[in-house]
């Protein structure tokens, strides 16, 4: 077996050609770093300090699942204090889960950004978009795609534009969601990052969207906001940043999204994206 290329996955998930004993065993080594290799061990934080999401624990509690499904590590906490050099060498990646407003200090801030440039994995689910907005390192994180608006939870068509990649590879070239909350963004990320999923706008109405919705203050009309018609609209992608990789998906609203066996396997091929290193060759961004 070819121990540079991928692990094959399946429709509902299963890792194939490397068996989860093996994924627990495959050592992996940070860019630059010395010693000896260990093993994929994922930090899921999920702080909030604004909008909290409803799904963040069946969101851990998935993260959880697939990492004893397919061999890797998962530890959950809320508690800023865990962001540190000390703390955060235990891991290969962090995955900020539906966090929202400034959830770190300064010490934070540079352990976590001393940690990506050093070869760690960073992974953003949803509203890690909603995040640290005053932090020019986490706009690099997010190649500027930055959360500006969504309108009322409902289906719309996510179009697959990467059919090689192991977070996109297993859907159709049209995925249709049944109900999710679908992000506008500040900026495309499309020229400082890899697309892997966007949405057909003519499938589900960008508009009115919370920049329009009315306040205690002005209850009718709406007040004039800004559209959420991007156009051109990714929904997930991957960039390097120094030694590491970020990934992100605008996907995870809604907690019926972790219980869909395709989400679940977009989610899974994050997580693994963002440890690319050892013997998981995964692709580049």
């Amino acid at each position: 077996m070819c121990e540079s290329c991928p692990p094959t996955l399946t429709r509902r998930g299963m890792v194939t050609g490397l068996g989860a004993a093996t994924l627990a065993a495959t050592p992996l080594l940070p860019a630059g770093a010395a010693g000896p290799r260990r093993p994929h061990r994922v930090l899921v934080f999920s702080r909030t300090t604004g909008f909290r999401h409803a799904s963040i624990e069946v969101g851990v509690e998935t993260i959880r699942q697939l990492g004893a499904e397919h061999g890797f590590a998962v530890v959950h906490t809320e508690d800023q204090r865990e962001i540190r050099s000390r703390r955060l060498r235990r891991f290969t990646s962090v995955v900020f889960l539906n966090t929202t407003g400034n959830v770190l200090d300064d010490q934070g801030r540079g352990d976590l950004r001393d940690f990506v440039l050093s070869g760690g994995g960073w992974v953003g689910v949803h509203s890690a978009a909603d995040t640290e907005y005053d932090w020019g390192f986490y706009t690099r994180l997010l190649a500027r795609g930055r959360f500006l608006c969504h309108p009322v939870q409902q289906p719309g068509v996510v179009v697959r534009e990467d059919a090689d990649h192991i977070a996109t590879r297993h859907l159709p070239r049209r995925w249709q969601v049944p109900l999710e909350e679908f992000y506008s963004f500040t900026d495309n990320p499309r020229p400082r990052a890899r697309v892997l999923l966007s949405i057909d706008e003519s499938t589900y109405q960008q508009d009115p969207n919370t920049s329009q919705l009315p306040s205690e203050e002005q209850p009718f009309p709406p007040p004039e906001g800004v559209t959420g018609v991007m156009g051109d609209h990714p929904m997930s992608w991957q960039r390097r940043v120094g030694d590491g990789v970020a990934w992100y998906t605008a996907l995870g609203h809604e907690i019926g999204m972790y219980v869909d066996p395709d989400y679940r396997q977009h989610l899974l091929g994050g997580l693994l994206t963002a440890t690319r290193h050892g013997r998981w060759h995964l692709p580049g961004g």
